[in-house]
């Protein structure tokens, strides 16, 4: 399974930086932190930083010429996106992960 976030633009590769980071930010770190110790790969991007990650998912790129950068954060999991516009809970993906493994049986 991988996992692919592609973040609005942040102060530093995470934002969870400086004297008041966003608590939505702060627990989608903690999220990525658990999942990639159950072994799940997890990537993020930021548009000024890796703008072809965003061109190269037709539906990130899509949704980003059409809503602009109000629809980032987005999430695709395996390829396909799942989020947007927010950043999901821990529980959230895992329901998604899950829901994927029983559909490949």
């Amino acid at each position: 399974m991988t996992i692919e976030i592609f973040d609005p633009e942040l102060c530093c590769s995470t934002g969870v930086c400086g004297s008041a980071p966003d608590p939505s930010l702060i627990r989608i770190d903690a999220a990525i932190a658990r999942l990639q110790a159950e072994g799940v790969a997890v990537k993020r991007y930021q548009l000024s930083r890796q703008a072809s990650a965003f061109t190269e998912n037709a539906v990130v790129y899509r949704t980003l010429l059409e809503s602009g950068t109000s629809a980032l954060p987005m999430m695709a999991i395996d390829g396909t996106v799942r989020f947007v516009g927010r950043y999901p809970t821990y529980d959230e993906i895992q329901t998604v992960l899950l829901d994927i493994m029983a559909k490949k049986g």
